[in-house]
């Protein structure tokens, strides 16, 4: 397995369409921001003999309004057929390794399994959960 981290906006149209296929929630953020073209942040891919196995990725997020804390992110997504084998965890290390998200740093994550991963990378996360589905609006746990 390797890992290349990327800014999003350089990931070629084959890599674009795979991960919006396979490797993302129907409807996520993610998936929509993919598709509309319009996706900041940092990306690493994991791949498996040359195909796409997992990826994690990091932006900036503001917790709510202006005033509010901005945090840098981490969220991941693996292929069912190698869940289980520390990839979430290799991707993360990647970012922190390369991508100015530095090990030791504060996180926001959005699903409890992703604290796992952001400490066996090195993050420090706080979690967070949806408060309000139409509004997306988020709260720390």
């Amino acid at each position: 397995m390797n890992c290349t981290i990327l800014p999003i906006a350089d990931l070629d149209a084959i890599d674009v369409d795979c991960i919006v296929r396979h490797l993302t929630k129907p409807g996520s953020d993610f998936q929509r921001a993919l598709l509309a073209g319009r996706c900041p942040g940092t990306i690493a891919i994991v791949r498996d003999q040359g195909e796409i196995v997992g990826w994690a990725r990091t932006e900036t997020w503001a917790e709510g309004d202006e005033d509010d804390a901005v945090w840098d992110t981490l969220e991941a997504f693996v292929a069912t057929s190698h869940r289980m084998r520390g990839v979430a965890a290799f991707a993360a290390a990647g970012l922190a390794a390369t991508s100015g998200c530095w090990s030791g740093m504060a996180v926001a994550v959005f699903h409890p399994h992703m604290l796992l991963v952001a400490r066996r990378a090195g993050f420090h996360p706080t979690l967070f959960a949806r408060q309000d589905v139409v509004e997306t609006r988020w709260s720390r746990v």
